[in-house]
């Protein structure tokens, strides 16, 4: 945590027991992340500097993103769903979809929540695992939703118009196959 730069964000994997079966996720997965460092762009290579000799570069990726606060705020849990778009979508139309129509899902059903959508940005991404060696994520975005305690997110994507409307409408621009969802614990 002391390398940490300011205004960085930790988290790490809840446990393997932390959430029931919910309609988006069926287990954890076993490439999930054991934690998710958040740091400005230009402060991530010396960070990952830092902590080199912590990291297993064969189990760890970079991803650079712009951050769309749909609902912004931060919270004791962090909901974390790694996205992969359908084949037949282009990084653009997928990414148009989720923030121009998807969006409006997030801003009716999440409060009092945040909501973010995390944008990968593939050509930052890029140079960003040159520059340090680790391996660029293969993810097409990340949601954020933040939670004040495991509970609380149960209860909100357990309600019926999340879990099949919200569900519905994800089956238009993302590859649930390939996706990651879980919960991490924030280290605030």
């Amino acid at each position: 945590m002391s390398a940490l730069p300011d205004g960085g964000q930790l988290a790490t994997c809840m446990p393997a027991d932390a959430l029931p079966a919910l309609a988006h996720a069926g287990g954890m997965a076993p490439d999930l992340p054991e934690a998710l460092v958040t740091c400005r762009l230009q402060e991530a290579p010396a960070f990952l500097s830092a902590i080199a000799d912590d990291l297993d570069n064969a189990a760890s990726s970079v991803l650079a993103f712009r951050r769309h606060a749909i609902l912004p705020g931060r919270d004791a849990v962090r909901l974390y769903f790694g996205l992969r778009r359908l084949a037949r979508l282009t990084q653009d139309a997928f990414q148009d979809y989720w923030l121009n129509h998807h969006a409006d899902y997030g801003r009716r059903l999440i409060p009092p929540y945040s909501y973010h959508q995390l944008h990968t940005a593939s050509s930052e991404t890029n140079e960003l695992a040159q520059g340090t060696g680790l391996a660029a994520s293969t993810l097409d975005g990340v949601v954020e939703v933040h939670f004040p305690d495991i509970e609380a997110l149960v209860r909100q994507l357990s309600r019926e118009d999340v879990a099949k409307g919200a569900l519905e409408d994800e089956r238009n621009f993302i590859d649930h196959s390939r996706s990651q969802f879980w919960a991490y614990r924030e280290h605030i």
